[in-house]
């Protein structure tokens, strides 16, 4: 007979009421063990103790490789985020939003490689794409979590980086008739309070309630939890530098083709030189509203019915306010500005990372805006809203019959994200005098700027002009500029499972089933800028756009966009403060006060919309769909392999994927495409509104098979091909037409030529998994080592694919050369595809779990949990580092070789409880954000460190105390080598104090 032996206190947990009803193979451990109730206490373990215990016993007791984090009751799990709870499970990393754990990463593999469900089904993401920010998700109605690092025929396609799976409470599970849980948390930011758009106190609270009703038949569980935090960091930004040909002794200044430092071209040299900065720092609030509900009805017949709702509301307030250094590029084209004092870095001196620069040293220049007014580098105080408002909708209802042998479940659900980004921008110059009726920019300024590699550089601004930042009659409004976007997330299915019970030995059940599904992305882009047609050099103070110069002593103004000077009410002087508090001060306003008093007051319209002037508004709006129908069949494994138990399961999924997109294209012949008129009355009738596509299958085998070598030791095994569908931006229709005789076959070709693509595949890998377990009897714990094994078969690459099939994507190919009319034949598609090389990803976690019960005394209240994990890829990344820059090989985004995660926590006879969490995440790349682009940079290693106590009243209260990022650990970008300093971001620390109530 088979037999295993659970220590006391996991067989407590059992006898205690653990959801563990979904795994076969413990019910049948459990019905053998009939006898264990009578002869073992049931020991009540609470706390973070209880959850390790749960999480180890689920990963335990698992058909598949999985991570866990679990809770015995809403709102129960051990961290404030439900990202921070996910990010200390082995080989899981988060990527920081606002300080805060976002985005998750597996194993090396960014977010858009990881599946994301909420109670089995779906999550489509609030913005971002496919990959999902984890911190939408209030951890108060999050009751357990599944990180899946082997697939399973019966888990839904689509993390190859794996499938993180989100649950809500059964309230019939509860082991009281009625319970209501009450949380309640002040919060405070050590660095907010200099800050004028951030209360450095904020908030948290929950309510839920679990209630039986009708002889426990019905379920009823709701919840709603409040986050009003600040939303606070502090950063130092340089935006990516630029590398060109520095002329020396007259020499003319050329368009290098490539940055190579080592040549000299008639006395010029190639140098890397800095093209902008800003000191900034982030303010406003987070305020998040969560709602849950769910419905079980489970009578005494062979139905049952469950119902769930989720909604969250996430308004993320950000306004950046700063200073900006922009056109130091400018060193290279021939400026007229001068720069003096080089400071020179890199293995051959030709890095400059410091100087100083002079505006108008010898005073001969004209100021903006006069005719001939110039202004080469300058700078600027910004005041940016990048406030984004998201919203994440959840709705499934699940139907379960249990018919003797066969069970029958039917899910149908619905899942939809959206938010709005407003990204304002408001930009003030530097005047000679704010007050004067014709106001010139400030031009004899001089700044030195120094790199100090991955510490805040040297500034120092002149005197006169640091002063005039914060002065208002000095300092002008000039530019608005808006660029807001919305992002709609859309997923619906229905879904049939069929398991069946057989007299076999080796199968006791098989599994069956179809899911058909839709999603949608739909994108849209907008703009309004005030002085459009020159719109950069009215930031800078270059008002007046149009002269007429018939008399040049006399000039009259055609056009003009004046600057607004500040009144009393409209500004206030701020600092960076902190550790940027040597910084000068500057003038932080409010925008929308701003643009009422200056423009709409005025009759100035100025409402964000498509323009054919920026014609990016309609290509980057764009319509994705994807429509699956995935049938699987699966058995279950439960026999003796050389006397040893063995279980697991093999199958296969088979899936059918019709992808399109609704998009703009450029239209063969200029001006007969479809007639598009703008928000501004502009028609272009240049490009044509097409609908292109590809449908393609997948078959999907895989095994799981798990060993019991002793009672406490097992081996497991895992091998699955997997996939992960592309990121939906990159599904866009785009491109222009060209035509070509091919040298080879002297055809006249059609070319189309885009940069991103709807006839995209999914990124394919095999993946192998093999791991030893050993489960502690004598105390609670587990020591487990894993290796795994990702052959990925393609990566994502823009490249040029020849005598291309348009016609299995659904493109209409021209059939004549619009200008010389001669016939032509389909030809190459230059965009984005699975490239056909792939390469291995590979590596080794360890993890290790333990109570130290053992210990005497008070000792004994001790325990460690942690892990490290190893990864590395011979899978590249390119990217050049350096603008003009040759591309340089990097890892996989988002893949950081080493991590690691430690926790040591003490409980104190179920009274006090302590611990301190600690994540190490090495290197890796990502990307930065500069003046709202995204610019890839290496990250610096990170380590967070953060405290968590608590302390119980009685059975009904408990006070906690926690710090988040206790070091206040920065978050530190750099470009290639550590000298071009990168992102240098502040979050400071979080501090709660709350109280638990349960009754």
């Amino acid at each position: 007979m088979k037999t295993f032996k659970p220590s006391a206190l996991t067989l407590a947990l059992m006898l205690g009421g653990l959801a563990m009803s979904s795994y076969s193979a413990l019910a049948q451990e459990i019905e053998e063990q009939e006898n264990a109730e009578e002869s073992v206490e049931v020991i009540q373990i609470k706390g973070f103790r209880r959850s390790l215990i749960e999480s180890v016993n689920v990963k335990r007791y698992s058909d598949t490789i999985v991570e866990a984090v679990s809770a015995d009751d809403m709102g129960a799990l051990p961290d404030v985020s439900i990202a921070d709870s996910i990010t200390r499970l082995p080989g899981v990393t988060s990527v920081r939003s606002s300080g805060q754990s976002s985005e998750l990463n597996i194993r090396g593999l960014s977010g858009i490689f990881v599946f994301a469900t909420l109670n089995g089904r779906e999550l489509v993401s609030n913005q971002g794409g496919r990959s999902v920010q984890f911190d939408q998700f209030p951890a108060e109605l999050i009751n357990s979590v599944r990180v899946y690092k082997s697939q399973k025929a019966s888990l839904l396609e689509g993390g190859v980086a794996g499938t993180i799976e989100l649950g809500t409470v059964n309230p019939l599970n509860n082991s009281e008739d009625h319970t209501f849980n009450v949380q309640g948390r002040l919060s405070y930011n050590d660095i907010a309070s200099a800050n004028p758009d951030t209360d450095a106190v904020g908030n948290r609270f929950s309510f839920s309630y679990q209630g039986k009703f009708l002889d426990n038949t019905l379920g009823l569980g709701l919840g709603y939890a409040r986050l009003d935090q600040p939303n606070i960091s502090t950063q130092f930004v340089n935006s990516q530098p630029r590398c060109g040909l520095l002329p020396f002794d007259g020499a003319p200044v050329t368009s290098p083709v490539d940055c190579d430092l080592t040549a000299v071209e008639g006395g010029a040299k190639r140098y890397v030189v800095p093209t902008s900065f800003n000191l900034n720092a982030r303010g406003g609030k987070e305020i998040r509203d969560g709602f849950m509900g769910t419905l079980t009805f489970q009578p005494e017949g062979s139905l049952t019915v469950k119902a769930d709702a989720f909604y969250s509301k996430f308004d993320s307030e950000r306004k950046d306010r700063g200073i900006f250094f922009d056109g130091l590029g400018t060193l290279l084209d021939g400026p007229t500005f001068e720069f003096t004092n080089p400071v020179l870095s890199g293995p051959n001196q030709d890095v400059i990372v410091g100087g100083r620069y002079w505006g108008n040293r010898s005073g001969n220049l004209t100021q903006a805006p006069l005719p001939g007014g110039r202004i080469p580098y300058g700078f600027q105080t910004t005041s940016d809203d990048r406030t984004v408002n998201s919203e994440v909708l959840s709705l499934g209802t699940n139907f379960t019959w249990d018919l003797d042998r066969l069970t029958v479940s039917l899910d149908l659900s619905h899942s939809q994200g959206k938010s709005y980004y407003l990204d304002t921008v408001v930009r003030m110059a530097l005047f000679d005098d704010a007050r004067a009726a014709f106001p010139l920019a400030t031009n004899n300024f001089d700044v030195y700027y120094e790199l100090n590699g991955l510490t805040l550089p040297t500034i120092i601004i002149d005197s006169a002009s640091a002063a005039g930042l914060s002065d208002p009659n000095r300092t002008m409004v000039t530019a608005l500029e808006k660029y807001p976007n919305r992002e709609k997330n859309k997923a619906s299915s229905i879904k049939l499972d069929l398991q069946y019970e057989l007299d076999n030995e080796m199968f006791p059940t098989i599994e069956t089933g179809v899911r058909w599904s839709e999603r949608t992305h739909d994108f849209d882009r907008n703009m309004y800028r005030y002085g459009s047609s020159d719109f950069l050099g009215v930031r800078s103070g270059r008002w007046v756009t149009s002269w007429d110069l018939t008399d040049p002593n006399n000039p009259v103004i055609r056009q003009s966009h004046p600057p607004y000077q500040l009144q009393s009410g409209d500004y206030s002087v701020m600092n960076l403060g902190g550790r940027f508090s040597h910084y000068p001060n500057f003038l932080a306003i409010n925008n929308a006060q701003i643009e009422n008093a200056w423009l709409t007051s005025q009759g100035v319209n100025t409402s964000a919309g498509k323009s054919w002037d920026n014609s990016w508004t309609f290509f980057e709006s764009n319509l994705v769909t994807e429509e699956t129908v995935s049938a699987y069949l699966q058995a279950n494994l439960d026999t003796e392999l050389a006397k040893k138990r063995l279980t697991g399961n093999v199958g296969v999924r088979v899936v059918r994927s019709q992808q399109s997109s609704t998009g703009l294209q450029t239209a063969v012949v200029p001006g007969s495409g479809d007639c598009i008129t703008d928000d501004y009355n502009i028609t272009n009738c240049n490009y044509d509104i097409v609908e292109q596509g590809i449908t393609y299958t997948d078959v999907l085998p895989s095994i799981n098979l798990n060993l019991s070598l002793t009672d406490n030791d097992q081996l497991r095994f895992a091998a699955a091909k997997v996939m992960a569908r592309p990121d939906l931006p990159e599904m866009r229709v785009s491109g222009s037409w060209s035509f070509d005789v091919n040298p080879i076959t002297n055809q006249r070709e059609a070319n189309l030529n885009a940069n991103s693509s709807p006839a995209l595949k999914p990124f394919y890998a095999y993946q192998y998994d093999l791991s030893y377990e050993r489960y502690f009897t004598e105390t609670e714990g587990a020591f487990v080592a894993a290796l795994f094994y990702k052959d990925i078969r393609s990566i994502v690459q823009q490249f040029t694919q020849e005598q291309f099939d348009f016609a299995s994507a659904n493109i209409a190919v021209p059939a004549v050369d619009p200008v010389t009319q001669v016939p032509v034949v389909p030809g190459a598609y230059s965009a984005k595809f699975n490239n056909g090389e792939g390469g291995y990803l590979r590596g080794a976690e360890l993890a290790y779990t333990q109570t130290f019960n053992f210990l005497p005394g008070a000792f004994k209240g001790l325990g460690f949990s942690g892990s490290v994990s190893y990864t590395e890829s011979e899978l590249n990344n390119s990217f050049a580092a350096v603008q003009g820059g040759i591309e340089e090989t990097s890892p996989l985004p988002g893949l950081s070789k080493v991590v690691w995660s430690g926790a040591l926590f003490y409980d104190y006879e179920d009274v006090f409880s302590t611990r301190v969490n600690v994540r190490y995440r090495d290197d890796y790349v990502g990307n930065q954000v500069a003046l709202g682009q995204l610019q890839q940079a290496f990250f610096k290693s990170e380590l967070l460190v953060d405290f968590q106590a608590s302390y119980q009243f009685n059975e009904n209260y408990q006070g906690v105390f926690s710090v988040s990022n206790l070091t206040d650990e920065p978050n530190i970008s750099y470009f290639g080598a550590q000298y071009n300093t990168g992102t240098l971001q502040y979050f400071g620390r979080q501090f709660y104090l709350g109280v638990n109530a349960k009754f």
